[in-house]
């Protein structure tokens, strides 16, 4: 099988996972992300953010919180509306069966705002570390994944499993709202990474939020593989 072929099979299993975690909302979240990137690139363009950490702040994570929570409301609460979560967990591979969901919903926050950090970088003349920045879309979307499927498993609503991820997220906020763009970028012009002071607090950031999304994870993962305890 060529690259091309496994590239296009991911990405229609992450279309179906997306259509079918959503169902009828999908039309209106691409619609409400392609406005809130638009909104927020046509407030760049105006000059009312054009330092390259207001793009972050203002693409990137937004998303995250006004699409990627809500779809990720619904990866255990779909079966469990539905009457069939039983069955869901009696599977032979119940774990991956959520696990895939929450990976399809981070997966694409996390490519669409790389992709747009990148034509920043690129309209910036690489005036920022973009690698640092790549890595951090990286680490908030796997925080906000893990975090949403450890209270998917515990709680009974998709409406409560909101709230207690965003309480999480909020109690971690100064690691998970960090800006990873430096605000002083004179004479790092081409660096990929950050030095100095700026590498510290990068470090610092995501120093805390992977070992929080492993853990997080890793109890989601024993509570799933314990389906009586979610019944």
């Amino acid at each position: 099988m060529t690259l091309l072929h496994r590239v296009s099979r991911h990405v229609r299993q992450i279309r179906l996972s997306l259509e079918f975690l959503l169902g009828r909302r999908f039309l209106l979240f691409a619609c409400v992300d392609l406005l809130v990137i638009g909104g927020a690139l046509l407030a760049v363009l105006l000059g009312e953010g054009d330092e390259p950490g207001a793009v972050w702040s203002g693409v990137v994570l937004p998303p995250l919180l006004l699409l990627g929570l809500p779809a990720l409301s619904g990866v255990v609460d779909l079966e469990r509306r539905a009457g069939c979560l039983d069955l869901a967990l009696a599977a032979p591979a119940a774990e991956a069966y959520f696990v895939r969901r929450m990976a399809a919903v981070c997966t694409v926050l996390f490519a669409q705002g790389s992709l747009l950090m990148l034509a920043d970088w690129l309209h910036e003349s690489a005036n920022f570390p973009l690698l640092s920045v790549v890595l951090q879309a990286a680490v908030v979307s796997l925080f906000l994944g893990a975090a949403s499927l450890f209270w998917a498993v515990r709680l009974k609503t998709a409406g409560a499993m909101w709230l207690a991820t965003m309480a999480t997220l909020l109690a971690l906020g100064r690691w998970f709202f960090f800006n990873p763009v430096p605000d002083l970028v004179f004479g790092k012009r081409g660096a990929l990474l950050p030095y100095g002071e700026d590498a510290v607090a990068w470090l610092g950031s995501v120093g805390v939020l992977i070992p929080a999304a492993a853990i997080l994870f890793l109890y989601a993962r024993r509570r799933l593989r314990r389906p009586e305890t979610m019944l």
